[in-house]
């Protein structure tokens, strides 16, 4: 269920897929019509009093065979699925086919080097610092009620950004 600050959240990083289509001069009922049939990316959140909220980027990004074209990563069935219906909306401030690629790629690195630690190494250290901020500037903050209930895990912002930070506080040069 959306609470009030997950609302807050989404108008701040969405816009209402009517008002994105009336400044782009596309036709609203067209663009809903597409999203049905498949041929363009579902919405990332439906707000009861908005509707669809979609990134103001979204008829920007490639669909299609452009999108598989631009694709680089081993998982591309997966990820298209993911891209179309917006789950890669709600995680990632561009969801480019690039930038799902390489969110993947940083997920597993940093998983990995967080199940071995080892944090008096300097090499390590480097690697999870640049890790985390790389991906932290790709992931977007994630609403503070809605996303954590509806995939039923913590999402990768709260495992990947935030724990690694709370955890080792000084290599981002803050004590705990």
């Amino acid at each position: 269920m959306l609470t009030r600050d997950d609302a807050r959240y989404i108008r701040s990083e969405f816009m209402p897929l009517r008002e994105l289509c009336a400044s782009r001069d596309r036709d609203f009922d067209r663009v809903r019509a597409r999203i049905e049939e498949g041929q363009l990316p579902a919405p990332a959140y439906l707000l009861p009093e908005v509707g669809p909220m979609v990134p103001v980027d979204y008829f920007e990004l490639p669909v299609g065979d452009e999108f598989v074209r631009r694709y680089g990563g081993a998982e591309l069935e997966e990820d298209l699925a993911g891209f179309m219906e917006g789950t890669y909306f709600v995680c990632l401030r561009r969801a480019t086919p690039e930038n799902i690629v390489r969110k993947g790629e940083l997920v597993e690195e940093l998983r990995g080097l967080l199940a071995e630690p080892r944090p008096q190494e300097p090499p390590w250290q480097s690697r999870l610092r640049q890790s985390v901020d790389e991906l932290d500037k790709l992931e977007r903050p994630f609403s503070p009620h809605y996303d954590r209930e509806r995939f039923g895990r913590p999402p990768t912002r709260d495992e990947l950004i935030e724990a690694p930070r709370r955890l080792y506080p000084d290599l981002w040069g803050r004590a705990a």
